[in-house]
């Protein structure tokens, strides 16, 4: 049930980046950071892992690149850089993304979200049922 929550919420997230992008890069590049993270979180569910240390976003973007190995190095690489600025957002509120980086951080949570969500169905065919 946790990882089709998880997944569900990374779609909502990504439909909600679409609708404030161009008011607030900075937020949607958060969102959309979020979708990842939050897929991510599901991909280590369905493997059994539950992220509980002190540094829940990093663990998740690093096993993700784990279990996702060197072909999608790059695209876990634009996960951490992601992960980063929404850390410099939030606890120093400054703005780390401008409208295209804005713009690529929602390619980026896209292809990700998808990715995951068919290595979740990969893992068990039975979970397209439930996603």
């Amino acid at each position: 049930m946790q990882i089709k929550r998880q997944i569900k919420r990374a779609q909502k997230d990504l439909r909600t980046v679409s609708l404030v992008v161009n008011d607030d890069p900075e937020w949607a590049s958060t969102i959309a950071y979020q979708a990842m993270l939050r897929s991510g979180r599901a991909l280590l569910y369905a493997h059994g892992y539950l992220p509980a240390d002190g540094q829940q976003h990093k663990t998740v973007v690093e096993i993700t690149g784990i279990i996702l190995g060197k072909e999608y190095e790059l695209l876990v690489k634009h996960f951490e850089r992601m992960r980063k600025k929404r850390n410099i957002f939030f606890y120093e509120s400054e703005d780390a993304n401008n409208l295209t980086e804005a713009h690529k951080a929602a390619e980026a949570a896209k292809e990700l979200v998808d990715l995951l969500k068919r290595k979740i169905i990969m893992l068990d065919p039975q979970r397209l049922l439930k996603l």
